[in-house]
Parts: C-alpha cells; sequence; structure tokens
C-alpha cells in the first residue's frame, strides 16, 4: 500500500508544483482579464492531457495493444526535454510570454501517461479484489497531496512582493525545470536512446533516500533525480541550472532591451502625462518663460519688452 502511495505522490508532485507556480507566473503583472485568460490556458492544455493520458492508459490496459516499459520511458523522456524547454522559456521571458496552454499540456503530458497506466493497474487490482477500493483509494491519496503541495506553492509566491516575484518564483520553475529535465535524460538512457551515455552512478544515497520512502519520493518528484542519478542526468542539470537562474537572475532578463523598472516609470509618467491638460490651475502645463499656461508667457514677454524699453530710455537720457 505504502509504494502505491508514494507512486502516486512521485508521479503527481512535479507536475503540480510546476502548475501551481506557472499559475502565479502567467498571472503576475497583468490586468485581470488578461490574468484569467492566461491560466484559463494554462489549465485547459493540463486537462486535455490529463484526459488524453487517461484515455491512452485505458487502451493500453484494457485494450488490445501494450506498450513496452521501453516506449513509455522514450515518450516521457522527449515529452520531458520539451517541457522543460517551454518553462525555461517563460521564465527567461518573462511573465507576458504566451504559452500557457503549450506548457500545461507538457507539463501533465510527461508524466501523465505512466501514472494513467499506473492508476489503471490500481483499478484491475481493486476490481481483482472482490470490489476493493484499497489500492486505487492510495493512489489517489497520493496525487491529492500533490495537489496540495502544488497549491500551496502557487499561494506562496503569490505573497511575495513585486520585487522578489520574479526572482523567488522565477528560480523556483528553474530548479523544478532542471529536475524535468534530468529526468527526461534519464527516460531516453532507460529507453534507448542514450543507453551507455555516462551510464554509470554519479553517486549512490542508496537506502537513505529509497524511491519506496518519504524522502526519496519527494526528492525525485520536487528535483526529478533518483537516489542513484547518473553521471550524464547530474551534468545535464548543473550544464542547465546554473546558465538559467543566471540569466533569470540578471539585472536585465534575457530578451529584453529595458529594465522592467524603466518600464514601470515610463507608464507611470504616460498615465500622468494623460491627467495633465492645459489651462489654469495646478494640473496646467509649464511654459518655457513666465510661469504656467499661455498668460503667464504673455505676461513675462510684456515684462521683458519694458525693461527694454526702460533701459534704451535711460542710455538717451545720459548720452
Amino acid at each position: 500500500m505504502l509504494a502505491s502511495h508514494l507512486a502516486g505522490l512521485r508521479g503527481g508532485l512535479e507536475a503540480a508544483l510546476l502548475l501551481g507556480l506557472l499559475a502565479a507566473w502567467y498571472g503576475h503583472g497583468r490586468a485581470s482579464a488578461e490574468r484569467h485568460g492566461a491560466r484559463r490556458e494554462l489549465w485547459a492544455g493540463a486537462g486535455v492531457a490529463a484526459v488524453l493520458a487517461l484515455g491512452l492508459g485505458w487502451l493500453f490496459t484494457y485494450g488490445q495493444r501494450e506498450l513496452t516499459p521501453e516506449a513509455v520511458q522514450v515518450t516521457g523522456g522527449v515529452l520531458s526535454v520539451a517541457a522543460a524547454g517551454c518553462v525555461t522559456w517563460a521564465v527567461l521571458r518573462g511573465p507576458r510570454v504566451r504559452l500557457g496552454g503549450v506548457t500545461g499540456f507538457l507539463v501533465v503530458a510527461r508524466e501523465g501517461l505512466a501514472t494513467a497506466l499506473f492508476l489503471w493497474a490500481a483499478v484491475w487490482a481493486a476490481r481483482e479484489e472482490a470490489g476493493s477500493a484499497g489500492p486505487l483509494g492510495v493512489v489517489l491519496l497520493g496525487l491529492g497531496l500533490a495537489a496540495l503541495a502544488g497549491w500551496a506553492a502557487h499561494l506562496g509566491v503569490r505573497r511575495l512582493a513585486p520585487a522578489r516575484f520574479r526572482a523567488w518564483a522565477g528560480g523556483a520553475l528553474l530548479v523544478v525545470a532542471a529536475g524535468v529535465l534530468a529526468q527526461g535524460v534519464r527516460g531516453l538512457q532507460d529507453g534507448g536512446p542514450l543507453a551507455g551515455v555516462l551510464a554509470g552512478r554519479a553517486v549512490d544515497l542508496g537506502g537513505a533516500v529509497a524511491p519506496d520512502r518519504w524522502p526519496g519520493a519527494v526528492l525525485e518528484g520536487v528535483f526529478g533525480l533518483r537516489p542513484d542519478p547518473s553521471v550524464l542526468q547530474v551534468t545535464v542539470w548543473v550544464l542547465y541550472l546554473v546558465p538559467a537562474l543566471a540569466l533569470a537572475l540578471a539585472p536585465v532578463g534575457f530578451g529584453r532591451s529595458v529594465p522592467v523598472g524603466v518600464e514601470e516609470q515610463k507608464k507611470t509618467d504616460a498615465r500622468t502625462g494623460e491627467g495633465a491638460g492645459p489651462g489654469p490651475g495646478p494640473r496646467g502645463p509649464r511654459t518655457a518663460v513666465g510661469g504656467r499656461g499661455g498668460g503667464g508667457a504673455d505676461t513675462g514677454g510684456e515684462r521683458l519688452r519694458d525693461g527694454a524699453r526702460r533701459a534704451g530710455g535711460r542710455t538717451d537720457g545720459d548720452a
């Protein structure tokens, strides 16, 4: 029972964290209608992927065709690499980039098929045990805990101050995306395309964080690393995460020509300029000479001319 529960937790934790963080990321700095539209795209993509995964899982569980473990690994590996790429692009280009539908689909699809197969296997086991819902219940409990973790992450980053949001939320997204990418590499190694490429173990934590225990399940679910990651996994994880964080936390973000603070100041100045108008009063525009408004300019000009005439008169008299 515990193994089934942890399998559900491990399968849903990474997707839930990414969806929760992305929902906050795509909603940051947008108007209300635009924010809801971006989130709808994200959840729509995730929902389509979940339905598709459940349908394919049912087909391969109860149908005539079977899906080999190698095919599952390769499919998950390719989708993991694509999902990590979409998350990276969204973070480095800023919250206003609209990739919600595609990203949501890839985030759920990368782990969805394997989780769906496991879920349908639990349903089959429940039927075999004379209607017992034990195996299915513990899997759903794990998925529910993963969903709560994603919701907690969403609420946590939404409480960040605007000045810290981009650094903390973007950094968290990149850390989870690094784990997704590392898992994709491991899937391609186990499935065949990258078999034998730096396949030795980089480290072996053994029973300390075994996958069938809580610490190991959380480690793999959050960071995408198993207790015995391969050399290629660790290499890709480091080579991805270090430059990605450096670009994301740079004073001027990747692909931006003007710092965020300058853009916000320009918007504020534009709104202030719209409120100012001609005419008397404290909101009237200033002129180059002689106070506010057109009347001030005429008065200043007359004073200058009078002064010149008086100066000329005194000069003539002295002569």
